[in-house]
């Protein structure tokens, strides 16, 4: 084996060993070590399809944890009925995984598909699909059809760029480690081997501490030989953060209930319903600043009171608060300015709705305290008939 990293005439790295034997002792270690996964195993392009996008930003356990991929599958089993499936109720099975953009890129890519009457096997046309990214392409491909197309997410990454010694950032290293490998899946079943990378960047080649000597391309690896392994990939540059911070209102009619206000389809927590209310400015009073909001965007004043729950999420690029405040009102609540619709909802109703995992801590907290807001807050007799359908 070579002791400095192999360069092919483009001055790129390549491969440190043949194809061939490369692929050959991976796949013998998948075959001993292969993680025990309800998809595995599977040659149905949409399960497929729905475990690669879950996984998206979402670790494995998470959805394991709770059931999400087969209790989705139990809502929709094809893609078909997922094409059908209204958005609102799409979302309530989604709730709780958060990056809720997947799903609705779900939703839209499943209707193109039924409309095609197939599942796409290509690469061409299943990057065509609404999120369909070169990772989530090139999984199904393989996976499903066997077509040897490398899948490349952070995993596949960090794998590869050790084994040739890629010192890159991730936008010039994945298209170019896409080409360098595909040889590998010349020599086996792509299915196995995209798989098996993946597993191999799960377990053994951990981004902090790899286990090196139990690796199965620990001999061949550039980054192992030259003690590399912390240099790749390059650590990435820290993204500035947006600190959001939020009001809310809890808003009870004479049954109990509380009100809830659907999002836009787009941007943050998209298509969910939430407590009503919104950002609050920088210089704002939270009370004052609530009862603007809810007279703009649901048509009622209200009178607000203490602060009830607060709770903290991180989100990608942001670190969002959220304070929901008592109030009491005696409009009837529309959806105006911001919001598709509006609605009370009792505890029966709360599992069918899609609810962002922020709401569903400020309820929970809600539901913990002896001292919770008077019902008598909107009058349900003269809201209902202008209450938005979900």
């Amino acid at each position: 084996m070579p002791t400095t990293p192999m360069r092919s005439s483009s001055g790129s790295a390549s491969l440190p060993a043949s194809a061939e034997a490369l692929a050959s002792s991976l796949a013998l270690w998948y075959r001993a070590a292969a993680r025990s996964l309800p998809w595995r195993g599977l040659k149905d392009p949409y399960a497929i399809w729905l475990s690669e996008v879950m996984l998206q930003q979402t670790q494995v356990a998470t959805v394991l944890g709770k059931g999400y991929f087969s209790r989705f599958l139990e809502a929709f089993p094809t893609v078909e009925a997922l094409a059908r499936a209204e958005l609102p109720e799409l979302l309530a099975r989604w709730s709780g995984l958060g990056y809720y953009a997947r799903a609705r890129a779900m939703h839209a890519a499943a209707k193109e598909i039924a409309l095609r009457g197939a599942f796409p096997d290509t690469m061409d046309e299943l990057r065509s699909l609404p999120g369909f990214g070169p990772y989530t392409a090139a999984a199904v491909a393989s996976i499903a059809f066997e077509r040897p197309e490398p899948a490349i997410d952070g995993n596949a990454l960090r794998v590869y760029g050790r084994l040739v010694g890629l010192r890159a950032a991730r936008a010039e290293a994945e298209p170019l480690l896409r080409e360098l490998v595909r040889p590998l899946l010349a020599h086996g079943k792509p299915s196995e081997l995209n798989q098996a990378v993946m597993d191999l960047g799960a377990s053994l080649c951990a981004p902090a501490t790899p286990s090196c000597p139990l690796c199965p391309w620990r001999e061949p690896c550039v980054a192992r030989r030259l003690g590399l392994q912390a240099e790749i990939p390059p650590a990435r540059k820290p993204t500035a953060r947006r600190r959001l911070s939020w009001v809310a209102a809890v808003l009870r009619d004479e049954r109990g209930r509380i009100l809830l206000a659907r999002r836009p389809e787009r941007g943050l927590f998209g298509g969910l319903w939430e407590l009503p209310g919104g950002e609050l400015s920088s210089t704002g009073d939270e009370r004052r600043e609530l009862a603007r909001l809810l007279r703009e965007r649901l048509g009622i004043r209200v009178r607000v009171g203490a602060a009830v729950a607060e709770v903290s999420q991180i989100l990608t690029h942001r670190d969002l608060r959220v304070v929901a405040h008592a109030a009491t009102s005696s409009g009837s609540p529309s959806a105006l300015t911001g919001y598709l619709g509006v609605r009370f909802a009792g505890r029966e109703d709360l599992a069918s709705l899609g609810l962002s995992s922020v709401t569903r801590k400020l309820l929970a907290k809600l539901d913990g305290r002896a001292d919770r807001p008077a019902r008598r807050t909107v009058t349900h007799q003269r809201a209902s008939a202008r209450l938005g359908a979900p």
